[in-house]
């Protein structure tokens, strides 16, 4: 794995035991080598890499627990541009993986998801978060909950692995 790439991980992965830390750490390999082998044959673009590595991040972040049922944690917010009253039920679950006492609760308005996102960041604020957006591409909404301490640190960490794809 690409060290800016395993710093990222490093921070966004935070909230988790160790243990589950490498199961992602294990899933984001897993999901890169599946992209990669159905890509072609090397080399890879830049480019290429960059969008196979956001694939796999966005599978590895979210994890169904052993029985399937019950999401063991999730850490990107991922949302169709439209689809506004999937925010809440996201945030919800983003707020449970990193500790948070309190419930996100939002109630759809003509805003939409941007209006959702402002809200969800305003709401973490003073729980000591900041809601970090990732532009992923113009359909969807994508995201990350980060502690106000480790703010800075992220930012260097994204640019440094052109978390821009």
């Amino acid at each position: 794995m690409n060290s800016d790439w395993a710093a990222l991980l490093d921070l966004l992965l935070a909230p988790l035991s160790e243990e589950d830390g490498w199961k992602v750490r294990r899933a984001f390999v897993q999901a890169l080598e599946t992209l990669l082998q159905d890509a072609g044959p090397p080399p890879f673009s830049p480019k290429h890499l960059r969008w196979a590595r956001a694939d796999a991040l966005m599978t590895a972040l979210t994890a169904p627990a052993e029985d399937g049922d019950i999401l063991a944690w999730w850490l990107v917010l991922q949302v169709d541009w439209k689809a506004a009253d999937e925010v809440e039920w996201q945030a919800q679950l983003m707020c449970k993986t990193h500790g948070l006492p309190d419930v996100f609760v939002w109630t759809p308005t003509p805003g939409g998801v941007p209006e959702a996102l402002a809200s969800f960041a305003a709401w973490l604020e003073p729980h000591g978060f900041c809601y970090r957006p990732w532009f992923r591409d113009e359909d969807a909404y994508a995201g990350f909950v980060v502690p106000h301490a480790l703010a800075e640190a992220f930012e260097v960490a994204a640019l440094r692995a052109v978390l821009d794809g």
